[in-house]
């Protein structure tokens, strides 16, 4: 029996002849190229113009994260800078209790405007000053005499209602007496 792998059939090589024609062949072939470019020029707009509307939609896409971006960026700070405003604010205040000599059981209130003189401040509010003596003892046990208790309370209105922000700390009484 014979087997397909010992027959060994000759392969020839067959090229056109370039810009001859040949009969009844060349001429289906052009007029089939023509309808095959032409329907591919359609199809090759049609593909533009999808790849212009991806492309007009990602630049949409990108365009609108950036912006939503930009405006937290602002939003935060804007939060950032008035938070450093009101702690300005209330060192300022601290700094102006704990300057007093004389340091004195109760409470007092100012008005923002009246410290900084500014009407057309940003913030507008009041500041609260409450001094209370305090009880502590030393580690041996002993009562430490003349110590206060300093808190600063800043109101203000914001964000469709009334805020507020303290800062306290100790001092000793008699600490600015010679």
């Amino acid at each position: 029996m014979w087997k397909t792998s010992d027959m060994k059939l000759p392969v020839t090589a067959y090229k056109l002849p370039v810009g001859k024609k040949l009969r009844g062949v060349s001429t289906k072939l052009r007029a089939g190229s023509r309808k095959l470019r032409a329907g591919s020029r359609k199809l090759r707009a049609g593909y533009v113009l999808m790849e212009i509307v991806i492309a007009l939609g990602l630049f949409s896409a990108v365009a609108v994260s950036l912006v939503k971006a930009l405006h937290m960026t602002s939003e935060t700070a804007a939060t950032i800078q008035d938070r450093m405003r009101i702690d300005r604010i209330l060192r300022s205040a601290m700094t102006d209790a704990l300057s007093n000599p004389n340091l004195e059981e109760g409470s007092e209130t100012f008005d923002l405007t009246e410290i900084t003189g500014d009407e057309e401040s940003f913030f507008t509010g009041q500041i609260e000053t409450i001094i209370e003596p305090m009880e502590l003892e030393n580690e041996d046990g002993q009562l430490l005499q003349n110590m206060f208790r300093i808190e600063v309370i800043f109101y203000w209105q914001a964000e469709g209602g009334w805020q507020e922000q303290s800062a306290e700390t100790w001092r000793y009484g008699n600490l600015y007496q010679p």
